[in-house]
């Protein structure tokens, strides 16, 4: 049995950060990934924020606070903002060839709800430049990654991490990992909506008892190609690309929040993004480009795309607070030895709704708080004992044998099926009343009884993949559930999130709601600034 100090499982820029950042404190450190090395799974859609020409991140600090309707964690937000400009000189430093400006500077652009130009980023390369230097930390600080290894079930002592059981597809085992410390890292549930691909991290942390916080907050991207799942960066609109009807009246997003941008796209009759005429900047977007083009047969140098609004980021996941750590309950209590990172955290940065560009910003800053205070906090630690993890890794034996056994089935279940049936319920579920609710909340927990019983095609675990498409529609699901049971009980329009039964906020609302496996709802405290103050009162 194998035995790490730190265990961090994702392999995106969040990921990468935590496990270079814990092995730099000395933590004998494991990276694992449900996919193939070097799949982040996510994007930069709207590069970094950062206050660079403004003298301090106060307005930047205002508008995401503004943007989240006041909903964010107030010290995270001060703290998150206010390491902006030291983590763009970091990535410079270590390699990222930021755009730049007559100065010299890093070029700043202004992005949808944004007061003051912030975001910057390195066109269609901000992602993959993202990962290779994240990946050369990594490498520099020796930790260990591997691929294709599926994680089962998240092992603990009355709420403190002593392990986990993983699936190595590669070799076809089921294997008990100890730990001290263990880092969720990997995706959101943003795949529910669309792909059925979901962070299997949140979820098994969820199935060990951990209440997911802000499940009901999911943001929309207004720039994905019309019947695909191609997301189209936002900072295109910065270089001259314009919205428009197909009959060339405009639709003016550049001066529209996020919310806003969507719902006008939607609203319109036939929107299309226009690129032809950006000029010296298209150069920058070449990749982007070349993939629209392969995929659609487009040319987005000559001809108009159709666009639709699709889900792209989920704001809820694990509860945590300014160093990474998954609190229960409360903020005063959390489950030791358990961080999150990333997409599966929900960091309280962005509240209601996300600003552009702070969404990778938080990943990068969650990431190195996690991994650095993990690091240290594993030091003179001893491992816990092996009895709940050798228990745990025959229980994963025999239900993996069982569903390889289990071939006499006369109704077959495909995955497929099940996340169709998802979907369909989704677009039925889209007013969000209370019975509205009741009845999407009814239709997945029919669902959820399906994906219990799809059929595995495979029979060898060596890099059976149709394993890890049931896991991740089965993950799917019960985001999908708790996010509605989370949004039952917000009865209030806030953000992201509008009831068409209540459709003003609610002050006595003003708190994050938290759900369980169970379907049992919480809440946690909204936090304030530093020394107990409005950073900015709710308004």
């Amino acid at each position: 049995m194998e035995a790490w100090d730190v265990i961090v499982l994702g392999d995106g820029p969040a990921a990468l950060h935590a496990a270079a950042e814990a092995a730099k404190e000395g933590a004998n450190t494991l990276l694992m990934s449900a996919t193939g090395l070097g799949q982040p799974g996510m994007a930069p859609l709207a590069g970094l924020s950062a206050s660079i020409q403004e003298s301090n991140n106060r307005s930047h600090r205002e508008d995401t606070i503004r943007c989240g309707e006041f909903l964010s964690d107030q010290d995270m937000v001060s703290s998150t903002t206010a390491k902006a400009v030291k983590i763009i000189d970091l990535l410079e430093r270590r390699g990222v060839n930021f755009r730049r400006d007559a100065q010299g500077l890093p070029m700043v652009r202004k992005s949808l709800g944004h007061s003051q130009p912030r975001n910057v980023g390195a066109g269609s390369t901000t992602a993959r430049e993202l990962q290779q230097i994240s990946e050369e930390q990594c490498m520099r600080h020796g930790v260990i990654r591997r691929g294709d290894q599926l994680p089962l079930t998240l092992v603990h002592n009355h709420q403190t991490v002593t392990g986990m059981i993983a699936l190595d597809m590669v070799n076809g085992r089921v294997i008990g990992l100890q730990c001290k410390a263990l880092i969720i890292a990997d995706e959101g549930f943003d795949g529910a909506y669309t792909s059925g691909i979901s962070g299997l991290g949140m979820d098994m942390a969820f199935r060990a008892g951990v209440s997911l916080r802000d499940m009901e907050f999911v943001m929309k991207h207004p720039l994905v190609v019309k019947g695909t799942n191609l997301f189209l960066p936002l900072d295109l609109l910065g270089d001259g690309a314009r919205v428009h009807e197909g009959s060339g009246a405009p639709i003016e997003v550049n001066a529209m929040s996020p919310i806003d941008a969507c719902a006008a796209i939607e609203a319109a009759v036939q929107p299309v993004l226009d690129a032809r005429e950006m000029g010296a900047g298209a150069a920058w977007w070449g990749s982007i480009f070349r993939l629209v083009q392969q995929r659609t047969g487009i040319d987005m140098n000559r001809q108009t795309i159709a666009l639709e609004p699709a889900v792209g980021h989920t704001i809820g996941g694990l509860p945590v607070d300014l160093n990474g750590r998954c609190v229960v309950g409360t903020w005063a209590r959390w489950f030791t030895g358990l961080y999150a990172a990333g997409d599966a955290a929900c960091t309280g940065l962005h509240g209601a709704a996300a600003l552009p560009g702070n969404r990778m910003l938080d990943g990068l800053c969650s990431g190195l708080a996690a991994g650095s205070h993990a690091g240290q906090w594993v030091k003179g630690r001893t491992f816990g004992s092996t009895d709940a993890l050798t228990s745990s890794l025959e229980q994963s034996t025999a239900d993996l044998s069982a569903m390889l056994g289990d071939g006499e089935a006369t109704h077959v279940v495909r995955c497929g099926t099940v996340m169709a049936s998802v979907r369909a319920a989704l677009a039925s579920g889209s007013d969000r009343t209370h019975d509205s609710l009741t009845t999407l909340l009814t239709k997945l927990e029919s669902a959820a009884v399906a994906a219990e019983s799809i059929h595995l095609d495979q029979t060898s675990l060596i890099a059976n993949t149709n394993l890890l498409e049931i896991f991740r529609t089965q993950a799917s699901v019960r985001m999908l559930i708790a996010a509605t049971q989370s949004g039952m009980a917000r009865k209030e329009s806030r953000g992201v999130f509008q009831r068409s039964d209540f459709e003003t906020s609610n002050e006595d609302l003003l708190h994050h709601n938290t759900v369980d496996h169970l379907g049992s709802i919480g809440t946690l405290a909204l936090k304030k600034g530093e020394g107990g103050h409005w950073v900015l009162p709710p308004q």
